[in-house]
């Protein structure tokens, strides 16, 4: 993520290349060399390891035997003969004890949502009136794109959705006096799901993907002002709380990550710890819109990845020369080109997920069962049943892609301590720090990658399993039903470690 943060911008050959004589096949040749050095160098360093790590064994073996740590979940499971959506998930009531007290302090909500609104106020302000030149002096694109995006991921998945409490654009909306006739508000229509979050979630991710420009302060802060109007035009119509259920974005995103964390608010309220994934056992079925956003999230943070493999940079290469025969670079430029290139494969990545999604959906439904009048009735009900159980995988690569990034780029932070708008201040004189790249070994990324994408796994097959029992109704359906499933979990762990693994190791 945050490529364009991360680097420059080479210029391409292209231009030279009309100037030379050449065949056609060397033409074809050095365009192809110009786009892989166009779609691999610059977007593989935004996330480039100082070190590779020289796996001991062959790498196909880390990848079969996490696909066999997948499927022998799936046999413990299948070997437990209890019903267990007949228990009640596993909840440690700590509302009583200090940090219960502590996270439901009225006082400690006010001051968060007034610290909060504050820095959402100062780094805007460093957007717009801050260095614009070079985007590590300035404080709000690495903020923005790692510390909050990244770090604040971690935090909702690993702790507790925070966000609530935090979100600067509910603080505005819930401010005494603003936001009135509530009554006279529009009630949301049914149809309309969390379209709206879809919506903006794509936008978030052609922003942080594609788009050229995102680590120009200024520009930044304008996509922050122009999404803050959006929010809270949408809170002054349909009301504060529908709309950051439906179309404030990172509500859901952060609420997702949140169902996944051990620190939780029951359903009366208390402060309860819980096994990690629970709260994605839901027995209710979502929306549409809710599995589309779902795919969406795991897609996307799985093209973030794989923008920085060779495969891409051979995709990149046969788009880039495609579009050269037909006079598309000469007209779009080199920066045209590939933000059409990645728009395009950004778009693709979803479509294709979902697609995927519903045909294991559909293999799913049309299996028999020996209940078959408890059958879901096609490919959009599965989906709606098992969408959830996508989740932990989303947040296991979430924390696999992007762990490295935090640690490095975010000791840029310690830095802008000093000099958030990169005008040559140095009050705490810890101005122009330089990150170091060593603090972390890619040995240790490596297994780590490794471990939380099969961890993320194995939960979202148990949570699959839940699904299966409450829709099949049955030990043995349930298994039978999870089948294209398990499948479906077993080929997209492989692929997340083959990704994840590119940029890591020597393979």
């Amino acid at each position: 993520m945050t490529r364009r943060f991360l680097r420059g911008h080479p210029e391409s050959r292209t231009s030279a290349i009309r100037r030379s004589g050449c065949s056609v096949g060397a033409v074809i040749q050095v365009v192809s060399a110009a786009a892989i050095s166009l779609g691999l160098a610059t977007d593989v360093s935004a996330h480039a390891f100082v070190q590779r790590y020289d796996l001991p064994v062959p790498f196909w073996y880390y990848l079969v035997g996490a696909g066999v740590v997948v499927g022998f979940t799936f046999v413990m499971l299948a070997a437990l003969r209890t019903n267990v959506t007949a228990r009640a998930p596993l909840e440690i009531d700590i509302s009583h004890r200090w940090i219960g007290r502590l996270a439901s302090s009225t006082r400690l909500h006010t001051s968060l949502r007034g610290i909060s609104f504050v820095i959402f106020i100062f780094l805007v302000s460093a957007g717009l009136l801050g260095a614009q030149e070079d985007p590590f002096a300035n404080i709000l694109p690495g903020f923005v794109w790692v510390v909050w995006w990244v770090g604040f991921g971690f935090l909702c998945a690993l702790v507790g959705d925070v966000w609530p409490v935090v979100n600067p654009w509910a603080t505005v909306a819930n401010f005494p006096g603003r936001f009135r006739n509530r009554g006279m508000r529009p009630s949301l229509p049914p149809w309309l799901g969390v379209w709206p979050a879809v919506a903006l979630y794509l936008c978030f991710a052609w922003a942080e993907l594609v788009w050229p420009d995102n680590a120009v302060p200024t520009k930044l802060a304008t996509v922050i002002l122009v999404y803050s109007a959006i929010t809270w035009a949408g809170m002054v119509h349909y009301g504060t709380d529908p709309w950051l259920r439906c179309g404030e974005t990172f509500s859901v995103v952060f609420g997702l990550f949140g169902r996944f964390a051990p620190l939780a608010k029951s359903s009366d309220g208390r402060l309860v710890v819980r096994l990690p994934g629970t709260g994605l056992a839901v027995p209710e079925k979502v929306s549409f819109s809710m599995v589309v956003f779902v795919v969406a999230l795991l897609a996307t943070v799985s093209f973030d990845g794989f923008l920085h493999t060779a495969a891409w940079g051979h995709v990149y290469a046969w788009a880039f020369s495609l579009l050269y025969d037909f006079g598309w670079v000469q007209w779009l430029g080199n920066t045209g080109t590939r933000t059409l290139i990645v728009t395009a494969g950004l778009v693709a990545a979803p479509l294709c997920f979902l697609a995927v999604f519903l045909a294991i959906c559909q293999c799913t439904a049309i299996i028999p069962s020996p209940r078959p009048a408890s059958n879901p009735a096609g490919a959009f009900e599965v989906a709606s049943r098992f969408a959830f159980t996508l989740v932990p995988i989303a947040i296991a690569y979430h924390l696999a892609h992007y762990l490295w990034l935090l640690i490095i780029e975010g000791q840029r932070l310690y830095g802008h301590i000093s000099d958030p708008l990169g005008l040559g201040w140095n009050l705490f004189g810890t101005a122009g720090v330089v990150p170091d790249s060593t603090l972390v070994e890619a040995r240790f990324l490596w297994l780590f990658a490794l471990v939380a994408i099969v961890v993320g796994h194995a939960i979202a097959v148990w949570l699959a399993h839940l699904a299966a029992q409450r829709a099949y109704g049955n030990h043995r359906a349930a298994l039978v039903s999870q089948i294209p499933m398990l499948f479906l979990m077993i080929g997209y762990t492989v692929l997340s470690l083959w990704i994840i693994g590119q940029p890591i190791v020597a393979v």
